[in-house]
């Protein structure tokens, strides 16, 4: 087979298909039928034989210009000439947005592109970003501040939507060189009439800085493109460290308070965000700073963030976890009164006042001696319980926070109570040391605690 010779533009852009592997697949190319679109379609398909590529046409008609009937009519056309499947799709004018038109374009022409590489089983979404839409996209995430990450800028490959990868060919080309190739091949291509006016941010840096900085020196598209890699590079060895350094604080809860309050600021802060990443939070560095002020807190051992999107950091005694935001519950007391000689079942325990020789007591059963077999109860605790001791009262507030039982437990825990209200024990955490025998009584009673 004999394929034509490529020029300079054409060997540079086939190596760098090369290096990001694009050969021997089916790809989906997006197509605008502006310049740089179609110079890429152009020369994939001058080179299809060679590529061994399975080549695919994405387009959108997004109905902001009066010429995106002829568009829509001549990529049709082309696509046809070339038997190229086409996958086309219409953004209706009465579905935009009154505001933030952009970017709900941007968002309707990717959700189309992942949908037809579902449908189509197509892994690779070629775009034609140049290097120019490289270096006013740094520019606008400068200007505009905030992570230092949004400065890696467009990436010449990365996953997309489950579906795949998307990629970027063309940034290693200018524009003014993308135009120069169209001339020379004579490939036909529209203008988009608003990339000519200024108002919009990106349209005034590439009519007015991105040139005053090129004259000041030419290879400015190449530096950009160049801090953006090593930007990129840098990130992916910090993530490593930072996933490692999250795994060492996981625990089966959550992740351990202890632990990373040992990490430096630094690391704190990025597993923070790792943590907030995986649950496909916004990273705001305000409620970062907020998170670590509590976690480093060792005078508040539980407290509670809301974090948007139904969710919640909880610290709870060295563990903190990020859980779904919990429901207002009913401030109901439930009360369950003990039966003479029966067992009432709790989750993992059941529980039973007795005559003292008629039940078996097991070595690991938790006891109380009474002398009275009627009048108690189990009961969730109130404002002001306390547990009544040999010492005097205790409040069940303190023993709950002296035993760090977590917020949620402590409105679940049950109280054994006599008939007049007053607790002498806490199941399952801590009970009275007191005699609640009449010694001068001849049949004695027995509370039995046992674990089922």
């Amino acid at each position: 087979m004999t394929f034509l010779k490529p020029n300079n533009f054409e060997i540079n852009f086939l190596q760098r298909l090369k290096e990001l592997k694009v050969k021997d697949r089916k790809v989906l190319i997006a197509v605008s039928t502006g310049v740089d679109s179609m110079v890429m379609l152009s020369i994939i398909l001058k080179f299809k034989e060679l590529l061994n590529l399975k080549v695919n046409v994405a387009y959108i008609d997004h109905q902001l210009r009066e010429q995106s009937k002829k568009e829509n009519e001549f990529i049709t056309s082309f696509c046809e000439k070339h038997h190229i499947p086409l996958f086309k799709h219409i953004w209706e004018k009465a579905k935009h947005p009154q505001s933030g038109v952009e970017e709900k374009a941007r968002l309707e022409r990717y959700n189309f592109f992942a949908q037809v590489m579902q449908e189509h089983h197509i892994d690779y979404l070629l775009t034609a970003h140049h290097g120019d839409d490289q270096a006013e996209t740094f520019l606008m995430k400068l200007i505009r501040g905030g992570d230092l990450k949004q400065l890696q800028g467009i990436k010449s490959i990365r996953p997309f939507r489950n579906c795949g990868y998307i990629v970027r060919p063309m940034l290693i080309f200018s524009k003014q060189e993308i135009y120069d190739y169209a001339t020379i091949c004579g490939i036909k291509y529209y203008e988009d009439e608003t990339n000519h006016t200024d108002d919009y941010l990106r349209n005034r840096l590439r009519h007015h800085t991105v040139p005053a900085f090129k004259k000041e020196n030419p290879a400015l598209l190449a530096h950009i493109q160049a801090y953006t890699e090593q930007l990129q590079d840098n990130f992916e060895i910090v993530k490593a460290a930072v996933r490692s350094k999250l795994d060492s604080i996981r625990t089966r809860d959550g992740y351990d308070v202890t632990k990373l309050v040992l990490e430096s600021k630094a690391f704190q802060k990025a597993i923070i965000e790792e943590i907030l990443t995986d649950f496909q939070l916004k990273i705001k560095q305000s409620q970062v700073e907020q998170i670590l002020t509590v976690l480093n807190d060792k005078q508040k051992p539980q407290v509670k963030i809301y974090l948007g999107h139904d969710l919640e950091l909880h610290k709870k005694y060295g563990v903190f976890n990020i859980t779904t935001k919990s429901k207002q519950e009913n401030q109901t007391i439930d009360e369950l009164d003990l039966k003479p000689n029966t067992w009432l079942e709790l989750d993992n325990h059941k529980i039973g006042i007795f005559d003292a020789d008629k039940v078996d007591v097991l070595p690991d059963d938790k006891c109380l001696m009474v002398d009275n077999l009627n009048g108690w109860k189990l009961r969730h605790r109130k404002n002001g319980d306390c547990l009544y001791t040999s010492v005097g009262k205790q409040k069940i507030k303190k023993i709950f926070i002296d035993k760090k039982i977590p917020s949620e437990k402590r409105s679940r825990a049950w109280l054994l109570a006599d008939n007049s209200d007053k607790v002498y024990w806490i199941l399952g955490i801590k009970k009275t040391n007191l005699s609640l025998v009449n010694h001068h009584a001849k049949i004695q009673y027995i509370i039995v605690y046992r674990k089922k």
